[in-house]
């Protein structure tokens, strides 16, 4: 018996382009399984490993970019290609910042839907892809990205803040301490302005956008004597 090509989750809220790309799939040899929304996906994510997800960008209730996000949270080397009847170059650029393989305007040529399926089921390996996506909690981050999201929802930071949160997480569960974040971070920029004074400021800021109740912060900890720490 023949090995399929690949194990590919096809992800869109249009069934008619569910049963047209299902039965391409299929066609070429890949052991193929739909889902009609991104929490359906997320559910077989769960229940099987698959080498790449064909998405679609706009669905109800959990868009392909965060699908996306969701994959990389999970850890997982499967190759992602966004499709999207709405093109953007920002849009292209978002897919594309948040690791995804590829990302396909509709409408598509079939030639060009099996060669990008046929490279992503290709391309495929555990020691090529360098995670940028780290969670602690219910708080993540994409360094690539330069994005945050505390609870489900997005968080605007300042640069300053943004590479501090980045600090923080590169060294999660170690004590950093204000010297460290004023030579990794703000000497990073060569600002005149340093002191942990302007270290404490920062943080105070972060807290207030990140955590549920700065008064009892539970992901960026007080070490005493020490610094700051992201996590236990």
């Amino acid at each position: 018996m023949q090995q399929p090509a690949g194990r590919v989750l096809l992800v869109d809220d249009d069934p008619d382009t569910r049963a047209l790309i299902g039965d391409i799939l299929a066609g070429d040899g890949y052991d193929d399984c739909t889902c009609n929304d991104g929490q359906e996906a997320l559910q077989a994510l769960e229940q099987a490993e698959f080498d790449v997800i064909l998405s679609d960008i706009r669905m109800p209730s959990l868009s392909g970019t965060d699908l996306l996000l969701h994959v990389r949270r999970m850890n997982l080397d499967t190759e992602v290609i966004l499709m999207t009847a709405y093109a953007s170059v920002q849009s292209a650029v978002e897919a594309l910042r948040g690791e995804a393989f590829d990302y396909l305007t509709k409408p598509f040529s079939l030639k060009e839907l099996r060669q990008v399926v046929r490279q992503a089921a290709r391309s495929r390996s555990p020691r090529r892809r360098q995670h940028t996506v780290m969670s602690y909690q219910d708080l993540s981050i994409d360094l690539k990205a330069r994005r945050v999201w505390s609870a489900g929802r997005e968080v605007r930071l300042t640069r300053l803040e943004f590479d501090v949160l980045a600090c923080l997480f590169e060294h999660r569960g170690a004590a950093v301490t204000q010297q460290e974040l004023l030579r990794d971070v703000w000497g990073k920029y060569g600002l005149s302005e340093r002191s942990n004074d302007t270290v404490k400021s920062c943080i105070s800021r972060l807290r207030k956008k990140i955590e549920e109740d700065v008064r009892q912060p539970t992901y960026i900890l007080n070490i005493w004597g020490v610094g700051y720490q992201l996590g236990m």
